[in-house]
């Protein structure tokens, strides 16, 4: 089941106060419609949303899902959500509750949401032999995902992980480490994890996938030190292949170019904005985190967003966008592993490419 959040757009000073009588008289809002609570309600398909009773006619309504539950790794969308930047672009953007029971391709491939995030390798591999996806535009610029190992673990060096038992997470975000693990020739025993560092903090693996902007910190907030950890960031290992993009389909994209367009430029507008106002864009994701009843630790999405500032900005005069490097570089990976069997076209994957 999806929650949907709809954030107020329209604050009452933006208003006169002539355009508020006028709307009042006309029927198309009460004076409730400008306090600054959303509403909590129950739909006609079902699915709970936040809401404003303001008329949105004149605004183009779309889906987003990301691909994992609300957190300062989508920053920019709810930030753009929430300062009028879509609003500005013309869009009503309705943002979906993502996470494990809500995984991004079906519900792309169904038409159940128009954009999402995806890894990019998951997204070429995809259009392998289903809908054929698209990127609309390239939010992380380097790899942030790593392995983190016990130092007291007999681990100091990559081949030191041979014969190791190894927690993995069991979803397509593990798919660039199994290539690492390939390229090594290491032998080791996979343990299939959730997103959880619970194994790894009590004892029954001795290594695990973490990203640089997530797990790694809630490792350190359990109290292991960053000199008891043996750390391979992929993006030193020659597999430094960029993670979030925004996907749609091709046949979405080629009914509504203009839209995809203004969706992506919006949503990278986000992300400058939540960048350069740090606490602002903090009190924005925290505020989703709590009305979603997250857990929400100010700390860790704060190391989240700095992070995620660095993965976004990582490439200088580079923002938004795949570069053709990047889109060889993982396809390459993907046929050397058999994951590809046939060549995709940058420009039809990247359909806003020059």
């Amino acid at each position: 089941m999806f929650i949907r959040f709809r954030f107020s757009f329209f604050k009452a000073e933006r208003i006169g106060i002539r355009a508020i009588l006028l709307l009042l008289l006309t029927g198309f809002v009460s004076l409730s419609c400008y306090s600054c609570s959303s509403k909590d309600t129950e739909s006609t398909d079902g699915h709970r949303h936040y809401y404003n009773s303001r008329s949105r006619r004149d605004y183009r309504v779309v889906r987003f899902l990301p691909q994992w539950t609300h957190q300062t790794q989508f920053a920019g969308f709810y930030v753009a959500l929430e300062k009028g930047i879509y609003e500005r672009f013309g869009l009503d953007v309705i943002i979906q509750n993502g996470g494990p029971n809500a995984p991004v391709i079906p519900a792309l491939s169904t038409g159940s949401t128009d954009f999402s995030t995806l890894f990019l390798l998951t997204a070429m591999r995809h259009n392998r032999d289903g809908k054929f996806l698209v990127n609309l535009g390239q939010i992380s610029q380097k790899s942030s995902l790593m392995l983190a190992a016990k130092r007291e673990r007999g681990i100091e060096s990559i081949e030191d992980l041979n014969y190791k038992k190894i927690g993995l997470w069991h979803s397509e975000f593990r798919d660039l480490t199994n290539i690492f693990l390939q390229r090594n020739k290491l032998e080791v025993q996979v343990i299939p994890i959730d997103y959880s560092i619970n194994l790894f903090l009590k004892g029954p693996i001795d290594a695990m996938n973490v990203m640089s902007y997530n797990e790694l910190h809630r490792i350190y907030q359990a109290g292991i030190d960053y000199e008891e950890l043996f750390l391979v960031r992929m993006s030193e290992q020659g597999l430094d292949i960029p993670e979030d993009g925004i996907y749609c389909t091709e046949e979405f994209f080629l009914k509504n170019k203009e839209l995809s367009r203004d969706f992506a430029e919006a949503t990278m507008e986000g992300w400058l904005y939540a960048i350069n106002h740090e606490e602002e864009a903090l009190e924005i994701v925290l505020d989703i985190m709590r009305r979603d009843h997250i857990p929400a630790n100010r700390p860790h999405q704060r190391w989240m967003l700095q992070e995620m500032r660095d993965i976004v900005l990582a490439k200088p005069g580079v923002v938004g966008k795949l570069q053709k490097d990047s889109f060889d570089q993982a396809q390459a990976l993907l046929l050397e592993n058999g994951q590809l069997t046939t060549p995709i076209e940058y420009k039809r994957f990247v359909p806003n490419a020059p």
